[in-house]
């Protein structure tokens, strides 16, 4: 024999359904402005906030507003899939995919031989920077990514990337600083 629904608990699914509706119209564009505000491709933060509505209608039953409001718990939600579509598609991210950036505009034949010298400098010692130092510096200055993806996309503290950042651009100037080449003006 099939367990079949009461009408009881019918009706409170219907309640829960269109109680859900109200917070998914109240709150989708604020949901998809948070994610096309901190990720580039349109299509992705469409699915990013698909995601967020589904696991939240999925799980409403666990949704206690005693703890906390309906938006709270919607963009703690957000902000979890965000860090996992970050760390999902964390890409090793080589100095080289940036060598066209270093040398746009330049017209003056001596400059671009400096910048070329410069350049390659600059990349071996990126290179010997720490992992996430690299990260940092590739991030900011070559994507222009603010410190808050910055910070989502590694897992840390905004502070924490403004030290490493801090860090990594101290010893880079250190390495130009004691750097002897015929390149040097």
């Amino acid at each position: 024999m099939v367990n079949q629904p009461n009408s009881a608990s019918v009706q409170r699914h219907k309640t829960e359904v269109m109680a859900f509706e109200q917070v998914y119209e109240r709150y989708y564009f604020d949901v998809f402005r948070f994610f096309t505000t901190r990720i580039e491709n349109r299509q992705e933060a469409e699915d990013l906030t698909s995601d967020v509505f589904l696991y939240c209608y999925k799980n409403y039953n666990r949704y206690d507003s005693k703890k906390s409001a309906i938006s709270t718990w919607l963009f703690l939600v957000a902000k979890s899939m965000l860090k996992t579509y970050y760390r999902d598609r964390k890409q090793h991210l080589d100095i080289s995919d940036f060598e066209d950036w270093l040398l746009s505009d330049v017209t003056d034949m001596s400059r671009a031989v400096y910048l070329e010298q410069l350049r390659r400098f600059l990349t071996e010692q990126i290179k010997t920077l720490p992992e996430k130092q690299q990260q940092v510096i590739i991030m900011r200055f070559f994507q222009e990514k603010d410190f808050d993806e910055i910070a989502i996309a590694l897992d840390t503290s905004q502070g924490n990337i403004r030290v490493m950042l801090t860090r990594a651009i101290a010893k880079l100037k250190n390495s130009l600083s004691n750097t002897e080449c015929e390149w040097r003006e």
